[in-house]
C-alpha cells in the first residue's frame, strides 16, 4: 500500500473540511459517498486524500490509516468519493487531510466525518469453501466478529428446503501467533483484530449434485442462501473443468486481479474448482489486505472450492520459527545456501493461510497434500520447504505419486509456486529451479506426471512434454501461470527449443479433463480470448 507525503501530527481538527456520508451504517460491500465541502475559498490539491481509520482503536489524529483515496485533479472546494465497505468489525470514520503550503508541504487534518459501523458487526462475510479427500464432504469457512454462538452451516438440494444442518469449530490468530517484524505490530496497516474464522465439515454429500446453503446461526443471522455443486467421484467419466493461476494478489493494488476475478466469475457455472498457487493475498503482514483479498474471491469461492498451494510471499521469514506453522526446523525455515529465500511474507510465516483456507487433510496440509477430482490425481507441493532428497516432503511426494491408482485417475498433475523451468533472462531463482529439476523431476519422470504448474514469475509459459532440458513424448508439460494480477514482467525471454510460446499479458487458464483427453486454454484478460493451448491424449 503506498503511502502520501508526512502527515503532521494534528493534535484537533479545525472543521475546515466538512465531511458527510450517505450512510453511517453498511452492510459488506454497500458503497457509501463520502462528500467534503470546504468551509473556505481555499481549493483543494490534487494529493488531498481521504482515509478511513478504526477512531476507538488508533485516534491520534496522524496518518494512522486503514486506507485512503486522493482527492484527484480538481480545482474547486467540494467533491464527492464512493467507498466500497468491508465488514471490519470495527467502528470506522472518513478523515480529510489536506496539503499545506500552496500544496508543497506536509498535512493536516481538516475534517472528520460521524462514526459509521456495520449493521451487524456479526454477519458472516469472507464465504469460501474446499474440498476434503471424501466426495460425500465439503468445508465450508467463514468469518465473523465473534465466536459465542455454535457456527453452523444449513444445506439440503433445494433452496427452499435446507434439512440438514452441521456444526462447526471457530479459530482466530494474533500478531503474537506470528513469526515476526511487520505482523508481530498491531497497527492499522499492520496486524488487525481477525475476528473468528469458523470451519464446518459437510459429509453425507451425494457426489456431483447441486447443494444449497447458508451459514450463520439463529442468533446471530444468517447469509443468504448460496449453492454449489458437490465433489465428482474419482474415477468418474465426466470431465472435470478447473481454472489455475498464481500470483493473482489484492484489486487495486495488484493491477490485473480484478479482471482475472471478472472472468473467472463468468465461468462458474461450468468449472469445478479453482487451484491458486502461491502468492495469494501479497498483505505481507498488512491484515486489511487479507481482508480485501477474502472479501475480492468470496463471489467465486462461496460457489466453487477455492484450493491452494503455499507461496514465498505466504511463508518466507528469517526469524520466529517457533510460530511456524509448518514445523519446519531451523528459525527461519528452509534456507540452503543455493537459494534466495528471505522475508517475502512480511513475519506472517503461513499463520493467516493455515488459519483461514483449509485444505484435503494429508501429508503436511496446506503446504503438501493431495487429492482426487474424477479422473485427475492432484498433488501441491511446497518450494518453500525443504524439497531435496530424503527430506519429509520428498519421502511424502514419492509416496503419494507411487500410490496413484492410473486407472482411477489417469491423469496425474502437480504443481507448486516457484519455476521448475522458465527462460526469462535474469532470473534470481535460477538456482532454485535447477534444484527442484535435480530432485523432483525425476519423480515427476518416474511416476508418469503429465503436468506441473507454477507461477512466481508474473508472465506466461509454456514446454513441450520434456525431460531434463529436453523434448520427450513420456515427460511432463510444465507452465509458468503467474500472470493472474500482479504487476506483470517485462524481462527478456530465451530462446530453449523446449519453450514452445510465452508472453507476458494478464490472464488466466483453464483445463478440460476426461478419461482419455486433457485440453488446457490460456487466456488472455483484457478481451478473455484464448492466447495459447494444447492438448494431450492417453
Amino acid at each position: 500500500m503506498p503511502s502520501p507525503y508526512h502527515c503532521n501530527r494534528s493534535i484537533g481538527t479545525d472543521n475546515s473540511i466538512v465531511l458527510a456520508v450517505s450512510s453511517t451504517s453498511y452492510n459488506n460491500n454497500d458503497i457509501l459517498n463520502v462528500t467534503w465541502s470546504s468551509n473556505t475559498s481555499t481549493p483543494s490539491c490534487p494529493d488531498d486524500f481521504i482515509g478511513i481509520f478504526f477512531p476507538e482503536l488508533w485516534d491520534n489524529l496522524t496518518c494512522t490509516y486503514l486506507d485512503y483515496e486522493f482527492i484527484g485533479n480538481t480545482s474547486g472546494t467540494e467533491g464527492t468519493q464512493q467507498w466500497q465497505m468491508i465488514n471490519l468489525r470495527q467502528i470506522l470514520e472518513f478523515r480529510y487531510y489536506q496539503r499545506e503550503q500552496n500544496c508543497c508541504g506536509n498535512y493536516t487534518l481538516r475534517g472528520r466525518s460521524p462514526n459509521i459501523h456495520a449493521n451487524n458487526i456479526n454477519e458472516p462475510t469472507q464465504i469460501h469453501i474446499s474440498y476434503t479427500t471424501n466426495a460425500s464432504e465439503m468445508i465450508v469457512t467463514y468469518t465473523t466478529a465473534a465466536n459465542i454462538n455454535m457456527p453452523q452451516v444449513q444445506y439440503g438440494t433445494y433452496p427452499f428446503k435446507l434439512d440438514s444442518t452441521s456444526n462447526g469449530t471457530s479459530d482466530t490468530y494474533k500478531a503474537s501467533d506470528m513469526c515476526e517484524g511487520k505482523a508481530n505490530i498491531t497497527g492499522p496497516q499492520n496486524y488487525i483484530d481477525v475476528g473468528y474464522i469458523h470451519t464446518v465439515l459437510l459429509k453425507g454429500l451425494s457426489p456431483n449434485t447441486l447443494y444449497f446453503y447458508r451459514v450463520g446461526n439463529e442468533i446471530e443471522g444468517w447469509s443468504s442462501v448460496i449453492r454449489f455443486k458437490s465433489k465428482k467421484e474419482d474415477g468418474t467419466s465426466d470431465a472435470v473443468v478447473f481454472i489455475a493461476y498464481g500470483d493473482m494478489g489484492t484489486s487495486p493494488v495488484q493491477s490485473g486481479a480484478q479482471g482475472t476475478i471478472d472472468n473467472v466469475y463468468k465461468k462458474l457455472e461450468n468449472i469445478d474448482m479453482v487451484i491458486h498457487i502461491g502468492d495469494i493475498s501479497y498483505a505481507r503482514g498488512t491484515g486489511a489486505l487479507w481482508e480485501a483479498f477474502m472479501n475480492e474471491i468470496e463471489p467465486i469461492a462461496q460457489r466453487v472450492p477455492y484450493m491452494l498451494g503455499i507461496g514465498n510471499h505466504e511463508y518466507d521469514h528469517v526469524e520466529g520459527g517457533k510460530n511456524d506453522p509448518s514445523h519446519a526446523s531451523g528459525d527461519g525455515g528452509f534456507r540452503p545456501k543455493w537459494g534466495n529465500y528471505g522475508y517475502d511474507s512480511g513475519g506472517e510465516c503461513a499463520v493467516p493461510i493455515v488459519k483461514r483456507f483449509k485444505m484435503p487433510p494429508n501429508g503436511n496440509s496446506p503446504f503438501w497434500y493431495s487429492f482426487n477430482l474424477g479422473p485427475v490425481h492432484f498433488l501441491i507441493y511446497s518450494t518453500e520447504h525443504n524439497f531435496t532428497r530424503n527430506s519429509d516432503q520428498y519421502v511424502w511426494i514419492e509416496k503419494d505419486l507411487r500410490s496413484v491408482n492410473r486407472i482411477l485417475t489417469p491423469w496425474v498433475i502437480t504443481a507448486g509456486h516457484r519455476l521448475m523451468y522458465m527462460t526469462e533472462e535474469g532470473e534470481a531463482d535460477m538456482l532454485i529451479g535447477l534444484m527442484l529439476q535435480l530432485h523432483l523431476e525425476p519423480l515427476l519422470y518416474k511416476y508418469g506426471v503429465d503436468v506441473n504448474f507454477f507461477g512466481h514469475k508474473h508472465s506466461y509459459e509454456r514446454s513441450c512434454q520434456m525431460y531434463q532440458n529436453k523434448c520427450n513424448e513420456k515427460g511432463t508439460v510444465h507452465l509458468c501461470i503467474g500472470m493472474a494480477g500482479h504487476d506483470l514482467d517485462t524481462a527478456t525471454f530465451g530462446n530453449a527449443t523446449w519453450s514452445q510460446y510465452h508472453d507476458q499479458v494478464f490472464g488466466y487458464s483453464q483445463f478440460i479433463v476426461n478419461r482419455t483427453d486433457l485440453q488446457f486454454m490460456y487466456f488472455h484478460n483484457k478481451d478473455d480470448t484464448v492466447a495459447d493451448q494444447f492438448h494431450l491424449h492417453k
